[in-house]
């Protein structure tokens, strides 16, 4: 049984470009991931680029199930995402994904697979603080001015420490 997505789904999901995959290892252990290539595929699917996930490719080998959650961060509002997988290597589906998301990066990268999500059931996430504010203006509202605030005191912490290097 699938689930078309609605443009509310497909909105959330082009504004956010992150998820976070939720799978279960082979020895039964739960594991989270983001997901920074996140995008619709057709009314009930969804995919995202294998980049450099080797454990997250092992546990949809093991268990071809997923939940992907994907929020909004201003709105704090989102979608869970559930359903059976199939992973994608040099296939029709392969090249088309990849073609995708790279164009719409205008870069080129190494991508391991494709990691196609069948949509069969979807739960809305929302974040309790709008039991605070009246709606959706006001807690994007609310999120730009504290997201500001955050940042700010990222950036001064950056000015006091080395530059992140990540290890290649």
């Amino acid at each position: 049984m699938s689930v078309t997505l609605t443009a509310d789904m497909r909105a959330i999901i082009q504004a956010a470009h992150l998820c976070f995959a939720a799978t279960v290892s082979p020895d039964g252990m739960p594991s989270v991931s983001p997901k920074g290539t996140i995008r619709v595929w057709d009314d009930q699917h969804l995919f995202f680029l294998d980049l450099a996930s080797p454990g997250t490719r092992a546990n949809l080998q093991a268990r071809p199930w997923m939940e992907l959650n994907v929020v909004e961060q201003l709105s704090r509002r989102g979608y869970r995402f559930f359903g059976p997988v199939t992973l994608h290597v040099g296939d029709a589906v392969f090249e088309d994904a990849t073609g995708r998301v790279q164009s719409e990066a205008q870069t080129s990268f190494p991508v391991a697979s494709v990691v196609l999500l069948a949509v069969e059931r979807v739960a809305p996430l929302v974040s309790p603080g709008y039991w605070r504010v009246p709606d959706e203006s006001a807690m994007r509202a609310l999120w730009r001015e504290r997201r500001a605030a955050l940042d700010e005191e990222f950036e001064a912490y950056l000015a006091q420490v080395e530059p992140f290097r990540p290890s290649r």
